[in-house]
């Protein structure tokens, strides 16, 4: 089934915001005496601030009680890091006026809350490119279950099938391939050359390597 719908990943993908996590991450957990180091964050990028939390809580033996009010702060930092400093990740423009000018429908899926989401993209001057946008934020499970990634090919009227998917991370990978899309992966540079990115369909370095060549064989 050909390929008429492209949905994009956020964090980490289109603006440079894993830096701005990390940061209001250790700027939380010192609250609670505590610090996780960049290497052992990177293994965690792709899953929603609660499971992100509940996974380090458990590890620090944190009360998990106060995973709401942490996930709560974290946000509120990310977001206001994210409208003063958040960077577009280099390719962005190119690649979506690349996919918009294939005639594809266009769609944002991420793990973030909606409210970091519409920041954002406030940010990147892109509110009028998404079609539709998804959180995981309410769902029962967030990436590298698929349901935010079918949700948004939902939203789009599209089968899943008919859908590819654009991520950065291991999570969010897992998720696409799950929902039975085609998955383009830009992993971060450190992690780039790991065997595990092998089944997506396509993987590069940056999305400025994306160009109508690639992209007119992921959708044929």
């Amino acid at each position: 089934m050909r390929i008429n719908t492209v949905i994009f990943d956020m964090d980490g993908l289109l603006i440079d915001s894993e830096p701005l996590w990390y940061e209001a991450a250790q700027e939380s957990f010192r609250h609670f005496g505590v610090s996780v180091n960049l290497e052992e964050y990177n293994q965690t990028t792709g899953l929603r601030t609660r499971e992100f939390l509940h996974h380090w809580f458990t590890h620090f033996n944190i009360d998990l009680s106060l995973i709401e009010s942490t996930d709560q702060d974290i946000t509120s930092r990310v977001i206001e890091k994210v409208s003063v400093k958040g960077e577009v990740m280099k390719g962005v423009y190119t690649s979506i006026e690349m996919v918009q000018n294939a005639g594809l429908k266009i769609g944002l899926a991420s793990s973030s809350p909606m409210s970091l989401i519409e920041a954002a993209i406030e940010k990147m001057n892109l509110k009028k490119v998404f079609s539709a946008l998804t959180s995981a934020e309410a769902l029962p499970f967030g990436k590298p279950n698929p349901q935010v990634f079918i949700n948004c090919a939902m939203a789009l009227d599209s089968h899943p099938t008919q859908c590819l998917c654009v991520e950065d991370s291991f999570n969010g990978m897992i998720a696409a391939k799950a929902a039975r899309m085609k998955c383009l992966v830009v992993p971060h540079p450190e992690q780039f050359s790991q065997d595990r990115w092998n089944i997506a369909d396509k993987k590069l370095s940056s999305l400025e390597q994306w160009d109508i060549e690639t992209l007119d064989a992921l959708i044929k």
